[in-house]
């Protein structure tokens, strides 16, 4: 469910064919118009710059689109279109969406690859007081070659859904979500919506074909439906950059799904946990925006804050939290929330950072309400406050932001070939290598993989889009993938796989795993280097443990190169001789005061129980908690049998005693 991704460097290595591919790998997200006429160039490589000559307007609903040389097409928010040229395109003064919807407007270019086709698809809704759409999501066709090349609306308001599907269904009003995720092909897409009422994700194909509704619309019921229709503007529905996780904000809660982008099929929620907020608990926060990092690890959610009763200056407040995707079962992933940023009542109510995107940069900016800069995760592929939330980080020229910021395709600016992110694996141990689906390439047959160490390259099925690998050494290696179609390379992907040294442990113990009571054996991962971190099976994180107990025992040593390694080893009480040649071999409860009880001499006798049997088997005494007090009372002169146990180390003693009278 949870991979890791980066962005990798593409070249065009064969002209005629890989032109297409590696050209829309470009620009065609890299100009964002949003806000009150604000406007940013993103590019991988360079600063951001601000577009001083936009002339959208929304609260919310923006999205833009250019070529795949960053030139702008049209930009919109759910309600107009404007062309290049910042006017009113032709046809699309009235599109019928509603700009208060963050969600509410997304731009893509036509999968067909040839004709100059762009659709704008919005969710028409009732009014602002209204907050789930009251019908289908509609889709406008854009020419983008009519009216001189300034592009024109030749068509709007056709419906996404058939209506025969939500007929089956039982439903027609959508919640004010929608996202746009590459099909497993690289080529289409698919356009993710959910019935506000019902509990199901609605995943339309959109093929090129220009077919309204869709011809193919898969249906999944994740949640039970709704007990009232009350809904509220907050939340979000955003995909992973392969595609394969969604991250669903729905008014108080969050929810990590996952996504099949050949079947379309949404499946698995997995509720995430909150961490307790560093600002006043005090108020009622419901989840609004969300953003993956460039490599797929990392997940960040904003949750806003606001009075009971009202929305008083002063107190308003918003949470910024980040999940690690790489951290283990779904378990662990959905307690990993950790904070790394809040505010309460920045200037003032409306100045709080809302919904987020991640840029071509690699950078995720947040859209902060009415004020004139974007706050930005500087390093979201890093874990906690390392990533480094920058308040006021970008400024927009004296223009204002609103509460959202252009929606794009999931994998927009990657580029055709991902891989497993530059990073750490580890000496001896496995190595996950992943390749993304080639971004608007036709067929592909097979991935070549150059894993950098000598060995001969592996070559998969386009399908079987990941390697694991392991490196026997320590060192720096250059993976480098081919994409190849019709046996010609297409696409190539390269990214530095650095191998550490894994840590070599070996629990020692002393003095033995096999120790009498009391039972304290020293556990030691023997020497390591310096920078080592421990953490043993009781959360303890020491250089040694102390045993005082049976059972199984394990460390996990990483060393400062990352690296993990586990040892582990069973400690076990056994019968002692030395103890129990202690132990008394002859009682004699006659009266005169000596020697009169069997007494555990060297123990501590409530620490065992007892069990004594006479020569037959029967059992003639039974104390949970011994008191050195058995005198064989109404038992003849002979000889006994005992069975003593400690409970807590699990240790045994057995003997026998004669009662002489």
């Amino acid at each position: 469910m949870f991979r890791s991704w980066s962005i990798l460097r593409v070249w065009c290595l064969t002209p005629l064919l890989a032109l297409p591919l590696c050209a829309l790998a470009q620009g065609e997200y890299s100009n964002w118009y949003f806000g009150q006429q604000a406007g940013l160039q993103l590019a991988a490589r360079s600063a951001p710059q601000v577009l001083p000559a936009g002339r959208l307007s929304s609260p919310s609903a923006c999205a833009t689109l250019s070529d795949a040389a960053g030139n702008l097409l049209l930009y919109s928010n759910g309600e107009q279109v404007w062309n290049r040229q910042h006017q009113l395109m032709a046809g699309g003064q009235a599109l019928g969406g509603n700009a208060f919807v963050a969600q509410g407007c997304a731009l893509l270019r036509s999968p067909s690859g040839t004709s100059a086709v762009a659709y704008v698809f919005t969710q028409r809704l009732a009014g602002p007081s209204t907050p789930y759409s009251t019908g289908l999501p509609v889709v406008a066709d854009v020419q983008l070659g009519a009216a001189g090349g300034l592009g024109q609306v030749v068509q709007t308001n056709r419906p996404v859904v058939a209506d025969t599907v939500l007929q089956r269904l039982g439903e027609r009003q959508f919640a004010p979500y929608q996202a746009l995720v590459r099909h497993a092909n690289g080529h289409d897409v698919w356009l993710l919506t959910r019935l506000h009422e019902r509990g199901i994700f609605l995943a339309s194909l959109i093929d090129g074909s220009g077919t309204w509704p869709c011809a193919r619309t898969v249906t999944s019921r994740v949640f039970a439906p709704r007990i009232s229709s009350s809904a509220t503007w907050a939340g979000t529905l955003v995909a992973s950059p392969d595609g394969r996780s969604l991250l669903y904000n729905d008014v108080g809660s969050s929810f990590l799904l996952s996504f099949d982008p050949a079947t379309g099929r949404v499946s698995a929620p997995l509720p995430l946990a909150y961490p307790a907020p560093a600002i006043s608990a005090q108020i009622n926060p419901y989840a609004l925006g969300g953003a993956f990092s460039p490599d797929g690890q990392r997940l960040y959610l904003n949750r806003v804050y606001q009075p009971a009763g009202g929305t008083a200056v002063g107190n308003s407040a918003v949470q910024v939290v980040q999940y690690d995707l790489a951290a283990g079962p779904a378990a662990a992933v959905a307690a990993s929330g950790i904070e790394v940023y809040s505010v309460t009542n920045r200037n003032n109510a409306k100045n709080l950072p809302h919904y987020s995107q991640r840029g071509p940069d690699g950078v995720i900016y947040f859209a902060v309400d009415q004020a004139p800069a974007l706050d930005a995760i500087l390093v979201p592929n890093a874990r906690g406050r390392a990533c480094r939330y920058t308040p006021g980080y970008q400024p927009l020229g004296g223009k204002m932001a609103g509460q959202a910021l252009p929606g794009n395709l999931n994998d927009a600016n990657l580029g055709p070939l991902l891989a497993t992110r530059d990073a750490f694996g580890c000496s001896g141990q496995r190595v996950v290598l992943r390749a993304g689906a080639a971004t608007g390439s036709g067929p592909t047959d097979s991935l070549r993989w150059n894993l950098g160490d000598g060995r001969p390259a592996v070559r998969t099925a386009v399908a079987t889009d990941t390697l694991v690998a392991t490196y026997p050494a320590p060192g720096s290696y250059a993976l480098r993938i081919d994409r190849r179609r019709q046996g010609v390379v297409v696409a190539t992907a390269s990214a530095t796989v650095r191998i550490s040294a894994a840590p070599v442990v070996r629990l020692a113990q002393t003095p033995d795993t096999s120790a009498c009571a009391p039972l304290r054996v020293q556990l030691s991962a023997g020497p390591q280097p310096a920078g080592t971190r421990y953490r043993w099976q009781d959360g303890s994180t020491a250089a040694t443990l102390t045993a005082a107990a049976p059972g199984p025992y394990w460390v996990d040593v990483v060393n400062a190169g990352g690296c993990v390694a586990r040892a582990a080893v069973q400690v076990s009480a056994v019968d002692c001789p030395v103890l129990a040649s202690r132990l008394p071999t002859i009682i004699t409860p006659n009266g005169d005061a000596f020697n009169q009880t069997f007494v555990l001499k060297g123990l501590n006798a409530p620490d065992w129980s007892l069990r004594v049997y006479n020569r037959w088997g029967r059992e003639v005494c039974a104390q949970e908690r011994y008191d050195n007090g058995w005198a064989a009372p109404g038992q003849p002169a002979g000889v006994y049998y005992y069975l003593l146990r400690n409970p807590q180390t699990g240790q045994q003693l057995k003997g026998w005693v004669e009662v002489v009278r």
